[in-house]
């Protein structure tokens, strides 16, 4: 009897272990996967059958900031997922104001052109933190569009399209959006990665680097954002007193003019164009001025075809052939050149635009010009479409623009040092 209730005992004991056993291994398959990183997906789209791939574009900074992506052209996902990570590391920085390093996704991480797209990250956040504004970001994502792929052996030539979507800390409740940033990429592959040989992109903080550089190396990118970053504090000083003046009411000189200009009209020009091209006008590779033309005229500015085109005095559109007699025929470069039409304002006394150049940025109202540059505020031309207030005052100033493509974007976040508000009033007969 005793060695019976000892087998059965034995029997009990192993029935048990062999239970643990099939329990453990039911909870390791079956195991909660919430505590593990998850991975924003890519969207994909119809034109490129590649974008189903199940391979992960995985994000070091922890969450993408992807929203869309779109193939214009065919792209493969390892060439794809570099230009992802690049992005995302990009936005991860911009959004907490903390330089991230992107060396590492050079081929060479001391390369110029490493070194060129770090300092030109290091410039863009170390401007921001200095402005009054919290230029963090509460929300960040961009889309994608791959316009152009070229493959030669281990080498891809890429053109990639850049829309994004920010909300400032400042204004959480306005979404600021940059579109059409052209980012240019070549990559090689290396031990089967790919890595970035060469990179570029035509924005503000970028700019202000390779409009400068010489080809110095470190040393001469390094003073060149320390140079920038003085230049930046001591503008920053003439804002504080600028501010001061507005709202005591004072610092400005208003002119008086035959006929008003009409706001609401130059505005709704502004807002209805921003992110397309207006079919009734010329179209030009670089827009941002003859955009900003189009609205003058839009709030009533007539064209002006009189006095020498040769001093800048004209200022017209009518065509697309470049005529300087004072006829109303053709088009001259005030129209759409930035430093020109800076001169046209500032010299025209008789006929046409009534308007002031470098008023206290704190004046400017919708259907006003901004101009803005890297030596000088002769690059680039921005439409005021309003101001950003906090407890009633005004602490920014929002514009649109073409060539970049802007929309509800605020001044302040802007890189340029430079920068001329241009007034308009109106226009005499």
């Amino acid at each position: 009897m005793k060695k019976k209730k000892k087998n059965m005992t034995g029997k009990i004991i192993l029935f048990v272990i062999l239970a643990i056993i099939v329990i453990c291994l039911f909870l390791f398959l079956n195991k909660d996967k919430s505590d593990e990183p998850t991975v924003d997906e890519p969207g994909t789209s119809e034109e490129n059958p590649q974008g189903g791939d199940s391979e992960e574009i995985v994000d070091p900074v922890g969450t993408s900031y992807l929203n869309e992506i779109t193939y214009t052209e065919k792209v493969t996902k390892d060439v794809e997922k570099v230009v992802v990570e690049f992005l995302d590391v990009y936005y991860n920085s911009i959004k907490k104001l903390e330089e991230n390093d992107m060396t590492y996704l050079f081929k060479d991480s001391s390369s110029e052109a490493a070194l060129i797209n770090q300092t030109a990250l290091s410039l863009l956040v170390e401007t921001r933190k200095l402005k009054p504004n919290d230029l963090k970001l509460d929300k960040a994502k961009y889309d994608l569009d791959f316009i152009s792929v070229s493959e030669n052996g281990d080498i891809v030539t890429l053109t990639v399209l850049e829309n994004n979507y920010l909300n400032f800390n400042f204004m959480k409740e306005i979404e600021s959006k940059v579109y059409n940033i052209k980012n240019e990429f070549t990559l090689e592959k290396v031990d089967d990665t790919y890595k970035i040989v060469n990179y570029k992109k035509v924005q503000d903080f970028y700019v202000m680097i390779t409009d400068l550089y010489d080809g110095g190396g470190k040393e001469e990118l390094d003073k060149i954002k320390s140079d920038y970053l003085d230049l930046i504090e001591n503008k920053l000083e003439k804002d504080r007193s600028d501010y001061n003046d507005f709202l005591n009411g004072t610092g400005i000189n208003r002119k008086t003019c035959d006929h008003p200009y009409n706001r609401d009209k130059a505005l709704e020009h502004v807002l209805k164009w921003v992110n397309r091209r207006d079919p009734e006008w010329i179209e030009f590779d670089s827009n941002c001025q003859n955009f900003a033309s189009q609205v003058l005229y839009s709030g009533g500015i007539p064209m002006d075809h009189y006095g020498s085109a040769g001093k800048y005095l004209q200022w017209k559109l009518y065509d697309g052939s470049y005529n300087e007699a004072e006829v109303d025929k053709g088009y001259v470069y005030t129209w759409t050149y930035v430093p020109y039409f800076y001169t046209y304002v500032k010299d025209n006394t008789g006929y046409g635009l009534c308007a002031d150049v470098d008023v206290n940025l704190y004046y400017a109202e919708a259907g006003d010009v901004i101009h803005v540059g890297t030596t000088g505020p002769t690059r680039h031309a921005l439409v005021v479409i309003g101001d950003y207030k906090v407890d009633g005052k005004t602490v920014d100033i929002l514009v649109n623009s073409n060539t970049v493509d802007l929309e509800n974007y605020p001044i302040s976040a802007y890189s340029y040092p430079y920068l001329s508000l241009i007034k308009v009033y109106g226009w005499n007969e």
